[in-house]
C-alpha cells in the first residue's frame, strides 16, 4: 500500500480545515435578539403569578387585566420567554432535530411555534393566555371584544395567542 509522505499529508488536512469550518458554520443557530427589558403584570387568577412582558407594552397589559377582572375574568398566562425557552418549545411542538428547530415551516408544528428570533415572546410582545384555548372560551370572547383597546391582536390560528402584531 502506497500512502503519501507525511508532509503531503499534512498540507492535503491543513488546505481542507477550511472547508469543514465552512461546513460546520452553515449549522442553524438562533439570530441574537438584542436584551429586552421587561417587567410584570401581575395575574388575576392569583396574585402570586404573573406575566412577563415588555417594559413598553407592561401598563397596557395590566390596565387589560384590570379591565377584564371587572368584567369577572381572570387571566394569566405566559408572556416573555429567552431564546433557550423557545428552542425547547419548538423541540417539544416540532421535533428534536436542527431542520425541526431552525427550518421546519412553524404551520408543521403541533401547535404552530414560531422559529427561534422570529418569535414575539423572545421580544416581550406577546401572550398566549391560559384559559383562551378555543375561540369559544369566555377568555377568547373577551379579548376578542376589547383587547384591540389594549395594543393586542390575535393570531388567527391560536386562539390563546395574543401580541402587538398578531403575529
Amino acid at each position: 500500500m502506497h500512502r503519501a509522505p507525511t508532509r503531503l499529508r499534512t498540507l492535503a488536512l491543513a488546505s481542507a480545515l477550511p472547508i469543514i469550518f465552512a461546513l460546520a458554520a452553515c449549522q442553524p443557530t438562533a439570530p441574537v435578539l438584542p436584551k429586552v427589558t421587561t417587567a410584570k403584570a401581575t395575574c388575576t387568577t392569583d396574585t402570586s403569578r404573573s406575566i412577563v412582558v415588555a417594559s413598553s407594552i407592561v401598563s397596557s397589559t395590566r390596565q387589560l387585566l384590570a379591565a377584564a377582572k371587572a368584567d369577572g375574568l381572570k387571566l394569566c398566562g405566559g408572556g416573555y420567554r429567552d431564546a433557550a425557552s423557545q428552542i425547547a418549545v419548538r423541540k417539544a411542538n416540532c421535533g428534536p432535530t436542527q431542520y425541526d428547530i431552525y427550518e421546519k415551516p412553524a404551520s408543521q408544528c403541533t401547535p404552530p411555534t414560531a422559529k427561534p428570533g422570529t418569535s414575539q415572546h423572545e421580544k416581550g410582545l406577546a401572550i398566549d393566555f391560559e384559559s383562551c384555548q378555543t375561540k369559544t372560551s369566555a377568555c377568547y370572547k373577551w379579548l376578542a371584544q376589547n383587547a384591540k383597546t389594549y395594543g393586542l391582536k390575535n393570531l388567527p390560528s391560536e386562539p390563546w395567542h395574543w401580541s402587538t402584531t398578531g403575529g
